[in-house]
């Protein structure tokens, strides 16, 4: 099982690691916004009361190659996520305190011709709980269903602590496979769950206009896979009209790879990812204070080194199963009210 299912966590883990949106409420008003002739700051905007829903989609192909196996495996895999953002106050130093709710999640996964995962929990789907991968993810996800982080930001949009990991930790542990139940904690752990809300990270540090750029580099905690290391440069390209609002166009492209944590190990497992090259799009509104839109294109390589079945093998022989991997992914606002 463990073949089959570490490969989602992970391309799940990075996929959660962007921002975006789309048209509902604010974002169907046509902008007021006019693009100035010189150059502006872009800062993120948290109004009191206001409620996001944003949502993820992407797309990923993978041929995974095991050892003393004739040929690649294949893995196609689809997944969708919605979680919705409620600023609750706002600091009197101009921080902010803000919910983060985590509303559905929707994959499926075919592999050499075969679905082995076809999961809505939006539709209260389980899976087919005797499928060995299909049963055990489909419990963890819905366990995350209705789970709430507290984020308290400072004046300058970063996270200077959340309330609620422990809690989250207690329900994906609870019940359950237990080599899953460590694989979402070691997911769902701190570090990332930061930055899900560390989106002023990519914006620029002074005013720009269009034909500049800045670095990013970045490195951030992934649980099982140690600690990424992600070294993008930005382009602010054009002003552009995205739907009714009036965007900043964004281009952005980069490499990414880990660096294994020794402490971070499944089971005997340890994960690598090498040769990540990123490149995509994001459209930042300045009216509203948020990236409503971001396409991304990803391709790298990972590497699982994991111990082979003890029967009839000598103890710590182990084997590494290499993935070329290759992900679509949108990251939208479904609104903003």
């Amino acid at each position: 099982m463990k073949k089959n299912v570490l490969p989602i966590i992970v391309t799940l883990a990075l996929g959660l690691s962007g921002v975006g949106c789309n048209k509902s409420g604010k974002l169907n008003t046509t902008s007021k916004f006019t693009a100035p002739a010189g150059a502006m700051e872009f800062k993120l905007k948290w109004p009191v009361g206001e409620r996001i829903v944003q949502s993820l989609d992407f797309k990923v192909t993978s041929e995974m190659t095991v050892p003393n196996q004739p040929a690649p495996i294949k893995q196609d895999i689809t997944m969708g996520q919605e979680y919705g953002l409620t600023v609750l106050k706002e600091d009197p130093d101009g921080g902010h305190e803000v919910e983060l709710e985590f509303l559905n999640v929707r994959m499926k996964m075919d592999q050499g011709g075969k679905t082995m995962i076809d999961y809505d929990s939006a539709k209260k789907s389980t899976g087919d709980k005797a499928n060995p991968v299909a049963g055990p993810v489909a419990a963890m996800f819905q366990k995350i269903i209705g789970a709430k982080i507290q984020y308290f930001m400072d004046a300058s949009n970063q996270v200077e602590r959340i309330e609620g990991v422990d809690a989250l930790v207690g329900r994906l542990t609870t019940g359950g496979a237990a080599d899953m139940s460590t694989v979402f904690k070691s997911m769902f752990n701190e570090g990332y769950l930061k930055q899900i809300m560390d989106g002023s990270r990519y914006l620029p540090s002074k005013a720009v206009q269009p034909g500049d750029t800045w670095p990013i580099q970045m490195e951030i905690v992934m649980g099982p896979l140690g600690t990424m290391n992600v070294d993008n440069t930005i382009t602010f390209q054009s002003w552009e009209q995205r739907g009714k609002r009036n965007c900043a166009r964004l281009e952005f492209q980069g490499s990414f790879k880990s660096n294994p944590d020794s402490d971070a190990k499944m089971a005997g497992m340890s994960m690598s990812i090498s040769d990540g090259n990123t490149s995509g799009v994001a459209w930042f509104d300045p009216e509203l204070g948020m990236v409503i839109d971001t396409t991304m294109n990803q391709d790298m390589k990972m590497n699982m080194t994991m111990p082979v079945n003890q029967r009839g093998n000598a103890a710590g022989k182990t084997q590494t199963i290499t993935s070329l991997m290759k992900q679509e992914i949108n990251i939208k606002l479904e609104s903003v009210k």
